[in-house]
């Protein structure tokens, strides 16, 4: 059976710390199953699933992870992963929910509390503001619906949470592709 972690590195953004980090892992056998990596800020955060060689460890992944992360000044964490953890999930219906409008506190966990009251996973969330005259404050949000609840049941709370926010709120099937 397959030996499966988690990877996690923050940093202060520079070029090259996606080829450091991939190198060493290349070095060491592990392939990247699934990952995201971004600017935030000033500082670069990466998220991987790696599957390791077999008899591989994560402690020993860390190990060899220690001079890049001293050079790069990365704060890295290597864990774990339960290979059932890592078996595909079924299939739920996938959509994207794309909120915008002025920037302000709160919109984030007043629109995940009403995900969350209604069991809606969110696989996926990203936000921006975009400076302008008016910033604007742009949200993206991955859902997995449970199967008892269909996207025309979710759309009235939103929209009403959306207007209590002062925000537009949109809720879309997620197409296919991943990008």
């Amino acid at each position: 059976m397959a030996n499966y972690a988690l990877l996690s590195a923050i940093g202060k953004d520079r070029p090259g710390i996606v080829a450091a980090v991939s190198a060493v892992l290349f070095e060491a056998g592990c392939n990247i199953e699934d990952s995201t990596m971004a600017r935030l800020g000033g500082d670069f955060a990466i998220m991987l699933m790696l599957r390791l060689p077999a008899g591989f460890t994560s402690q020993q992944l860390a190990q060899r992870l220690t001079e890049t992360q001293r050079r790069l000044q990365l704060t890295v964490n290597v864990t774990d992963i339960p290979p059932e953890e890592v078996e595909p999930q079924a299939e739920s219906a996938r959509y994207l929910i794309l909120v915008y409008g002025s920037d302000k506190p709160g919109i984030v966990a007043k629109l995940t509390s009403l995900l969350a009251e209604r069991n809606v996973n969110i696989t996926n969330l990203r936000t921006s503001v975009i400076q302008r005259a008016q910033p604007l404050y742009v949200m993206t949000v991955e859902v997995e619906l449970p199967s008892f609840i269909d996207q025309g049941e979710l759309t009235k709370p939103l929209q009403a949470a959306a207007k209590e926010l002062g925000v537009q709120v949109e809720i879309k099937p997620k197409p296919d592709a991943r990008f």
